[in-house]
């Protein structure tokens, strides 16, 4: 074999192995990402703020809609860019983009045909009142194309052999707070930042059966998402400190927004959710919980929504009259919270299954 023709087969080796690899991923594009991800995420909230507060008529063009549409459309851009300029490099479609990005592009393709189907949806059967907009298909379909492009820096992460420190977590956690600010925003009729009120103030002359369930619901529905997205976290990575105090915080905010007009005499005991993040930070600092050490993890996964719940409603028991709950409610209440944490930690970390000698 020639010179020239050795050159042109290693040539066509290193081709043929180029067109095989994902182009690599970056902390750098990592941040670029979340923060047009935030740009979406910020949207939401303020769209769903201004449903909330009546300044929304029955219109699909919107500020609030351009400001959530134009967000994903940002992603989208980058996304497609990347996507084509690594294909004329080499890359085959499936492996144009970074690590944890390619079902990031799919999303975006999901939210687009959500978004027409939406506009279908308003004109067939009118606008959603309430409740009914976190429920509609159209906005469901939404949601689970976004809440892929959302979680793409932290699957790209999640792919990376780093040291867990600040620097190479920062956007992978902004993003785990995207998820799950995406994930409360879609369960706000059973979040207790929703309507404080109700614990405080019972109508007179109603049955209380269903403001019991309300109650409890606010209470298990966000300890069961809040503790899912930290023990999947620390199945993967040993936090560093000040992590789950970020993630609760930017969530707290964000609900806080969307329900401002009607939970401002109540902010004390919503920030108390910023201060579990706290006690979740010095219990991971202290007894570093882990899938290694599950007696640990389990202890853990109890007591960041026990002792949550039961400051929260501590704290809402200072404003006004009080709760009206009894203490079989307000204490039993927040261990079914810590007792969702427990068994999720099982998930997590699952008992080894015994080998038995034949």
């Amino acid at each position: 074999m020639s010179s020239t023709e050795n050159i042109a087969s290693r040539t066509r080796v290193v081709s043929s192995t180029k067109v095989m690899e994902l182009p690599a991923g970056s902390i750098r594009f990592d941040a670029a990402m979340v923060a047009l991800t935030y740009w979406f995420t910020i949207g939401m909230y303020l769209d769903g703020g201004a449903h909330q507060r009546g300044l929304v008529d029955d219109s699909f063009f919107t500020p609030w809609h351009a400001l959530l549409y134009s967000g994903a459309a940002a992603v989208g851009l980058i996304l497609g860019f990347t996507q084509i300029r690594n294909m004329l490099k080499g890359h085959t479609l499936l492996r144009a983009l970074p690590f944890g990005y390619f079902p990031a592009l799919v999303g975006i393709g999901i939210f687009a045909i959500g978004g027409v189907f939406d506009l279908v949806w308003h004109s067939l059967f009118g606008f959603e009142v309430s409740m009914e907009a976190l429920l509609s298909p159209s906005h469901l379909l939404l949601a689970t194309g976004s809440f892929l492009f959302i979680s793409a820096p932290f699957r790209a992460a999640w792919g990376r052999h780093e040291t867990a420190t600040w620097r190479t977590l920062l956007p992978a956690m902004l993003s785990m707070a995207a998820i799950l600010s995406h994930m409360t925003f879609f369960t706000q009729y059973a979040n207790f930042a929703s309507r404080p009120q109700v614990l405080i103030d019972l109508p007179l002359g109603v049955d209380n059966y269903f403001f019991n369930l309300y109650g409890v619901m606010s209470l298990l529905i966000p300890a069961i998402i809040g503790m899912s997205v930290i023990l999947f976290t620390l199945r993967r990575w040993a936090l560093p400190t000040g992590a789950l105090t970020l993630i609760w915080t930017v969530n707290t905010a964000l609900m806080i927004w969307l329900r401002l007009p009607f939970v401002s005499g109540v902010l004390p005991a919503l920030m108390v959710v910023p201060l579990g993040g706290v006690l979740a930070d010095f219990l991971l600092w202290r007894f570093k919980p882990s899938v290694e050490q599950p007696s640990t993890l389990r202890g853990f996964a109890f007591a960041v929504p026990f002792v949550t719940s039961l400051v929260y409603l501590l704290v809402l028991n200072t404003f006004g009259s009080g709760l009206w709950w009894q203490i079989h409610m307000w204490l039993g209440a927040p261990f079914l919270a810590g007792i969702t944490g427990f068994f999720l930690s099982f998930l997590v970390a699952p008992p080894a299954i015994p080998k038995y000698i034949e």
